[in-house]
């Protein structure tokens, strides 16, 4: 009864439909050994691998760090194995050993070592932990660019070379790739994770880069490597740091790392710990005073903002009533002051150089964008949004907007679709992504915030801006089609 229980909480939260489908993606990954036939067909084949290995792109010795510590003999060797499988020949591998006392593990060093000029095991006197191990073996490394692995994970065979064919082309700081998670017995691969360029928001909320992680070798010595302290989130203190020292940041989008679901990581018993670590490294780098603390398996930000500041409400509708009941509306649901409001009347055929010439207009320090028809549902609206507008860069800031039923209607655009479209607020879709601040590539007027001095006119894009979605203020908006002035 526990698992029926599980599944009509699960169908209660998110749906029938998307229930059923996610119950078929699982079906498929456990029984079938694959999560996705397409990603079948983007693996590449004998002849790819072969043209790989006869063209080797020029991009120096790439070392790969890995911590060691009691592993299980059959991680090692199956590590051991795509590591030697490799088509980019131009790599070592520093495997730290923090003192392991299980015996299977030095011997199983010594087995993967021998014959294998390029793999290199050293034998610490003591387990300094993920963060020392990694920067014991990152001392002893020799590549100008080094990559970052875990003892128990596994590479694809095209892993380094896609890396090193990146960096040739781009000469980047910091790399990052697509992964997936492979059963603990090495055997279903599942999860794909297609990840985006770089996101500030979304990195700060998520470590979204995760692996496999390539850092040039002078950049990850000057910021001093892994930190300790930060146990079950230090690579995504580490990537904040990068993050904060470069903008030569290049996503490699093919999946090249399988994550080992293995019951005993850190990640899995003690989740609560990394989440407070990843907490600890937001308050510790970020520009902007923030606390954050974790809530509902998530970190959750709360931004210093200008309390001061003026906004200025540009509401539009078809008529001068429906603007007047919506401001009215909106300073009962969300009280804020030094609240300023212009009433837009206007058709869609002619919105969109309405609210230009309106914020054009105005003097206030942040502008709302809203239409009338919208309700705003969170008392603390103004400062979820406030929070990431007043941000540097940041061109627009959307809330969820929901319809009656709690079903989101719009989330932000990601290209030109509106694919959260119909998901239950609350159910998150896939990797949670609609319970977390991210980035997107547009919002809506329907609900925006912008600072004025960022106000990109619509119609005009703007690669050097970017756009958040905060799924901490809620908006109900059903009445029409949501407004793209794109």
């Amino acid at each position: 009864m526990r698992n029926w229980d599980r599944l009509r909480d699960y169908a209660e939260t998110h749906g029938l439909a998307y229930t059923l489908r996610r119950l078929g993606e699982k079906a498929g990954q456990r029984f079938f050994g694959s999560w996705n036939r397409q990603w079948d067909k983007e693996k590449p084949d004998g002849t790819e691998l072969e043209r790989q290995r006869r063209h080797q792109p020029d991009a120096g010795l790439l070392s790969v760090v890995i911590p060691v510590y009691n592993t299980k003999a059959v991680f090692l060797r199956e590590l051991a194995d795509s590591l030697r499988n490799q088509t980019y020949e131009n790599w070592e591998a520093i495997l730290y050993d923090g003192a392991s006392t299980r015996p299977e593990t030095g011997e199983t060093l010594q087995e993967i070592s021998a014959g294998e000029p390029r793999i290199r095991v050293i034998r610490g006197a003591e387990n300094m932990g993920i963060a020392g191990n990694t920067n014991a073996a990152i001392r002893e490394a020799r590549g100008e660019y080094i990559a970052l692995c875990d003892h128990d994970d596994l590479l694809t065979p095209d892993a380094f070379w896609r890396m090193a064919e990146a960096i040739e082309r781009e000469h980047p700081d910091f790399l990052y790739s697509d992964e997936d998670m492979v059963t603990e017995d090495g055997r279903c691969h599942m999860d794909p994770h297609r990840k985006p360029g770089y996101q500030p928001e979304t990195l700060a909320a998520d470590n979204y880069m995760s692996h496999l992680g390539v850092v040039r070798a002078e950049l990850l010595r000057s910021i001093g490597g892994l930190r300790a302290g930060y146990d079950g989130s230090q690579d995504h203190e580490l990537y904040l740091r990068i993050c904060g020292e470069t903008d030569r940041i290049t996503h490699v989008p093919y999946i090249l790392y399988s994550w080992r679901k293995v019951s005993s990581s850190l990640s899995r018993q003690h989740l609560d710990q990394c989440l407070w670590a990843g907490c600890r490294a937001n308050e510790d780098l970020s520009p902007i005073p923030v606390t954050a603390v974790p809530v509902e398996g998530k970190i959750r930000l709360w931004y210093d903002f200008p309390r001061d500041a003026s906004t200025e409400v540009i509401l539009f509708s078809s008529t001068e009533e429906a603007c007047r009941d919506a401001l009215t509306d909106l300073e009962v649901q969300a009280p804020w002051p030094n609240l300023r409001a212009t009433l837009a009347v206007t058709d869609l055929e002619r919105l969109k150089d309405t609210l230009n010439q309106a914020a054009s207009e105005s003097e206030a320090d942040y502008l709302l964008f809203l239409d009338a028809a919208a309700v705003v549902e969170t008392r603390h609206f103004f400062r979820e949004l406030m929070m990431y507008a007043q941000k540097d860069g940041v061109a627009g800031v959307t809330p969820v907007l929901v319809d009656r039923k709690n079903r989101i209607t719009f989330g932000g655009w990601v290209g030109d679709r509106n694919d959260q479209a119909g998901l239950r607020n609350g159910a998150g879709g896939p990797r949670d992504r609609m319970n977390k601040v991210h980035n997107v590539d547009g919002v809506s007027p329907a609900c925006m915030m912008v600072r004025r001095d960022l106000f990109v006119p619509f119609g005009t894009r703007n690669p050097g801006r970017r756009y958040v979605y905060t799924p901490h203020a809620a908006v109900l908006c059903e009445d029409r089609e949501v407004i793209s002035l794109r």
